[in-house]
């Protein structure tokens, strides 16, 4: 947990023997760290008597960040198949010693979070401890978070190295006055597997915890702790083909490895927090609560936004009614004006198809008695449909033909009989003619025509 802005947060580490508090005695970049350690066995009633002490010793502060070490809390990445989060918790909590080795034969609380395909990152600490550090924390009114060492040493790195850490393979090693104490392996700045050294413990045991773990040739290794004690782990692994890089987190030289883990675990947030079961039953109810919030919220948008679409629906109708209004009078005109024209139209077609049904004898006959020459007579006239039969007597046949040709109603003039002569008193020639000829369409029977 990052420390408030409003507020300083103590570093609180625990091992089997001691329990450390850490805290910066300033604000600045200047400032410096503080730490005290008690004795401490690790069970419940010590860690509570110790913590008394401590704090009646440290400054005031509004968070703290708690560091479990082993074998108080262990770290592991374990193949599991795929489940809930809450499930696998659940299972590995009911048999949580098949995993680890536990400082005390108590119930232990399980987080785990996805590492890879197939893998789990799982972190165990006694769920006594939790409920009393958590009990501790509600009292005093501190912000708490909890994690297991393996995490404190990735946050720190990420913190502090932040290009090393995040590479895809990385060492982070904790040195106090007695060696290496602690080291964890990351994968993309994510703890996938630690290790707390025996007393006494040289750049071998730490060479081979690398070794163990894939890409350690070419892995940066980052060194925690006072140069007095890096310096030399440092040179032991150059010699080996290590890239190494030491980091100072500024406590004292004779500081122990969990007084600086009490440091470095207040300087990011965990990966992986460890939450009492009381806890997690108020992060449960406050997460519901939130939840209620937002689907109360969520309601009330969406009523808002029917509300919002229903007022710009009804905006548009009374548009569209407005528009309709101011239609209707151009649209009654316009639909007036189409009855007319269509009730025109009708009476013009009658007429037409009248018209082309209509007899035209009278024309017709009117037409050819008008047209005929002098010195000729219709002896008779005959109409069928559109043929026409002309006979009469004629001195000059060739004149009859030609005026019936002349005609506008009549097409396709032709003799129908043989021309007949005969001779009348004073020997005048007379010519019986007989014309056939067909009707000439005129436009208003093309118009009345069906089509």
């Amino acid at each position: 947990m990052n420390a408030p802005r409003n507020g300083r947060t103590l570093g609180i580490a625990l091992d089997a023997t001691h329990l450390a508090l850490a805290w910066r005695d300033g604000d600045g970049p200047q400032s410096r760290w503080q730490s005290i350690t008690a004795l401490c066995d690790g069970s419940r009633d010590s860690v509570i008597h110790a913590l008394g002490g401590l704090i009646a010793k440290a400054p005031s502060a509004s968070g703290a960040s708690i560091t479990l070490t082993r074998p108080i809390a262990h770290t592991r990445t374990l193949r599991l198949p795929r489940m809930p989060r809450a499930t696998l918790e659940g299972v590995l909590a009911r048999d949580w010693s098949r995993h680890v080795i536990g400082h005390r034969s108590t119930p232990h609380t399980v987080a785990v979070r996805v590492a890879d395909r197939g893998s789990w990152i799982t972190a165990f600490a006694p769920t006594d401890l939790l409920e009393a550090f958590a009990e501790e924390a509600s009292t005093r009114g501190w912000r708490l978070e909890t994690k297991a060492a393996d995490d404190a040493l990735a946050g720190a790195a990420r913190e502090l190295a932040p290009q090393d850490a995040r590479n895809e393979n990385c060492f982070v090693v904790l040195c106090d006055v007695s060696g290496p104490t602690d080291a964890v392996h990351l994968r993309g700045g994510v703890s996938w597997r630690g290790r707390r050294f025996l007393r006494g413990a040289t750049e071998a045991d730490v060479a081979t915890f690398m070794r163990a773990g894939e890409g350690a040739a070419s892995a940066p290794v980052v060194l925690l702790g006072h140069a007095t004690h890096t310096a030399a782990l440092a040179r032991a692994l150059g010699t080996q083909g290590m890239r190494t890089r030491a980091i100072d987190i500024g406590l004292a030289p004779e500081s122990s490895s969990v007084e600086m883990l009490a440091a470095a675990g207040s300087l990011a947030s965990a990966a992986l927090p460890l939450r009492s079961p009381g806890t997690r039953r108020l992060h449960a109810g406050r997460l519901r609560r939130t939840t209620r919030w937002l689907a109360l919220a969520t309601a009330a948008a969406l009523m808002l936004a029917l509300g919002l679409e229903r007022w710009r629906v009804q905006r548009g109708l009374a548009a569209v009614q407005q528009a309709r209004a101011d239609l209707s009078a151009p649209v009654r005109t316009a639909m007036t004006a189409r009855s007319e024209l269509e009730s025109a139209a009708d009476v013009a077609a009658t007429l037409a198809e009248r018209e082309a049904g209509a007899s035209h004898v009278s024309g017709v006959l009117a037409a050819v008695a008008v047209a005929l020459p002098s010195g000729a007579s219709l002896t008779a006239m005959h109409v069928a449909g559109d043929s026409v039969t002309i006979e009469g007597e004629s001195t000059r046949s060739a004149a009859v033909y030609d005026a019936l040709r002349s005609v506008p109603a009549l097409e396709q003039v032709k003799l129908a009989a043989p021309l007949r002569q005969e001779r009348q008193a004073g020997d005048v020639a007379v010519e019986h003619f007989a014309f056939s000829a067909r009707l000439r369409h005129s436009p208003a029977m093309a118009l009345g025509a069906p089509r």
